[in-house]
């Protein structure tokens, strides 16, 4: 069992991870700096205090905000 929760926190890290990078790499057009802190600060703060928010929020922005700004690229 503790493979697979191993497994689980390695893959929720690896999301977290790709959604600070992204946010972090798009360009000011694309993203403003407000929205940008907003999400870096909601990213980084949610998964060291919480954990699961982080993670939350990494999926929103990966599934929601991202592929809306992909279209603008």
């Amino acid at each position: 069992m503790t493979g697979v929760l191993l497994i689980f926190v390695i893959a929720g890290l690896g999301l977290i991870i790709w959604a600070i990078v992204d946010v972090a790499r798009r360009p000011p057009g694309v993203l403003s700096s407000r929205a940008k802190t907003g999400w870096l600060v909601g990213l980084i703060t949610g998964t060291l205090l919480f954990g699961i928010v982080g993670l939350v929020a990494a999926v929103v922005y990966l599934v929601v905000v991202r592929p809306r700004l992909t279209t603008f690229t």
